[in-house]
Parts: structure tokens; C-alpha cells; sequence
């Protein structure tokens, strides 16, 4: 039975965790301060739009978002985890800033500041600060994203739909519905980085990673689905459904699936688990002999038989 700590041990480990919690941040603050006076407001601005997402401000959050893209904040962030060694200033891209470290998917982003913005200027403002932005990295995204979704019995309108609302109710709305529509019908989007100099733009681009994919995991699913389904014979070829792939990516980018592997599975391309090489010694002894054969090889699997024998006869 494991030892039952006292109540004063229980809160001297308590006081010790924050203590160290404490000593950490202390240590992380100090080296935020030697660093360039922008990346500490670009840090510092970053945190606050996270803070107002999770604690639902939708007027405040349309305000310090708008003025976080006009100081492009996501290009130079403070990664400060406890560990010092793994400190470091992060690049990110417009979109894998908005997943990764604010954790809100555009879509969701926008149902929330046309839904409840009591400014429509305001709100109107950093939608179009949004669609701009995805119409450059994403574009096929914002595409998707314009038109309706059915969800189970739930049809959830696109930002096409959404914004005309809007625009029924309060003039000031329209200037974001007018740049939705020009962003899809002219994309200027280059987040393909296919050949030429969009390829070795991107070779450069510290929001890239050695393969030019972009660093964060959902991201770089979405780019891979979004191939995928612009490409049926690719799907074939791999004996995918362009359907599916469609589906799990227009699920993804809404913020419906779970997480990245739920999606992978919805659309078909998740990778089955290895099984261990451990060797299974349950069973019928001539069954676990066969296994053994067909593992090892018979000349091994011979040796390790006479080597088993050994060593009973000497226990």
C-alpha cells in the first residue's frame, strides 16, 4: 500500500510546484524583456486576442484582432515554455497563428463576431481583415467557407449568407460582404508554393518548414486535403473518395472534427497503427515454435531452442 502523505506534506509539494512554477516564469519574463521591443508587443498583443477568444469578447476581440494584423503579430512571436532551452521567437503564417496559437478555427472566429458584435464597424472591420488575409494563404478554404453546410439536421449558412444578414440589419456590413465576394471571385492566394518564385519564396519563408508545408498540424492536413480533393485522379490513384475527402476537409475547416486524426479517419488517409515486433509466447508451444521460425529465421531460432535446453539442464 503506498505511503499516505500528511496534510502538511500535501501542501509543502503544492507550495513547491508553484514555487517552481513561479522561479520559471520569473525566468521566462526576464528573457522576454531582452528581446526586440516589437516581438514583445507582437507577444504580448497575440495574448490578449487568445485571452479574449477563450473568454467569449467578441467587441473587444474585434478591435485588438484588427490592430494585431495591422502589426502583422504573428510574424514574430515569444515562445516561452519553462524549459530555457526551449525558448524562441516563432514565425508564424496568418492561418497557423490563428489554429495553433490563439486555437480558433476562421470560421468559428467569424460566427462569433458577426453573432454577437454589438459594433458593426468594429466587427465589419476584422472580417474583412480575415478574409483578406485567408484570400492570400488559403483561398480555397475561404472558398469553402463562403457557401452553405449541412450538419446533420442543421443548415449552417456560409459567411456569404452570414454577411447578407448582417447587411439586412445594419448598413455598415456591407463593406465586408463587397470584399468576401471580390476576395473569391479574384484569389490572390500563392499558398501552394508550387514552382518558380512562389517555390523559392517559400524555400525562405521562416513560417515554412523544410518541406515548405506550414509548420502546424492542422494546416498542413488542410493543405493536403484541399490537394486531394482538387485532384480526383490522385485520389483514385491512392484509392481514396474524393467525397469523403471533401466532407472531412469542409468538417475540419468549420471546426466540426475533434481533432486532425479524427478527420484523417473520416477522410480515409489515416495512417493503421503498426503492430509491435514483440515476439507473443502465449499459446501452444508448436504454435509459438512456428511464430518463432517465421521471426527469426530457422537457423536462429534453432540456436535459441538449444540455448533454452542449456540452460534448464543447468538450472
Amino acid at each position: 500500500m503506498p505511503d499516505v502523505l500528511s496534510p502538511q506534506a500535501l501542501l509543502g509539494n503544492i507550495l513547491m510546484t508553484t514555487s517552481h512554477e513561479i522561479a520559471a516564469r520569473s525566468a521566462a519574463d526576464e528573457w522576454l524583456a531582452t528581446l526586440d521591443p516589437k516581438v514583445r508587443a507582437n507577444t504580448e498583443v497575440s495574448k490578449i486576442v487568445h485571452e479574449l477568444w477563450i473568454t467569449n469578447s467578441p467587441r473587444q476581440l474585434a478591435i485588438v484582432f484588427t490592430d494585431a494584423v495591422k502589426q502583422r503579430v504573428w510574424e514574430q512571436i515569444a515562445y516561452m515554455p519553462a524549459v530555457e532551452s526551449k525558448r524562441e521567437i516563432r514565425s508564424y503564417t496568418f492561418m497557423g497563428w490563428m489554429r495553433e496559437y490563439i486555437g480558433a478555427e476562421p470560421d468559428e472566429f467569424i460566427r462569433t463576431i458577426t453573432g454577437h458584435n454589438p459594433s458593426a464597424d468594429e466587427g465589419s472591420a476584422a472580417t474583412i481583415a480575415t478574409v483578406e488575409l485567408m484570400a492570400e494563404e488559403e483561398p480555397d478554404t475561404l472558398r469553402e467557407l463562403c457557401v452553405d453546410h449541412r450538419n446533420g439536421e442543421t443548415n449552417m449558412l456560409g459567411w456569404d449568407g452570414l454577411l447578407k444578414q448582417k447587411e439586412s440589419t445594419d448598413p455598415a456590413w456591407s463593406a465586408a460582404r463587397i470584399a468576401l465576394q471580390a476576395a473569391v471571385k479574384n484569389p490572390v492566394g500563392t499558398n501552394q508554393h508550387n514552382s518558380g518564385g512562389a517555390a523559392h519564396r517559400a524555400a525562405a519563408d521562416p513560417t515554412l518548414g523544410a518541406d515548405r508545408k506550414p509548420k502546424d498540424r492542422k494546416s498542413r492536413l488542410v493543405r493536403t486535403l484541399t490537394n486531394l480533393a482538387n485532384n480526383p485522379d490522385e485520389c483514385k490513384k491512392k484509392g481514396l473518395e474524393t467525397e469523403k475527402i471533401q466532407t472531412a476537409l469542409s468538417r475540419l475547416v468549420r471546426g466540426l472534427s475533434p481533432s486532425c486524426e479524427a478527420t484523417k479517419r473520416e477522410a480515409g488517409i489515416s495512417v493503421p497503427a503498426k503492430p509491435h515486433g514483440g515476439l507473443g509466447v502465449r499459446g501452444e508451444a508448436n504454435d509459438v515454435a512456428k511464430r518463432l521460425i517465421k521471426t527469426v529465421g530457422a537457423k536462429h531460432a534453432k540456436r535459441i531452442a538449444n540455448a533454452v535446453l542449456e540452460m534448464l539442464a543447468n538450472d
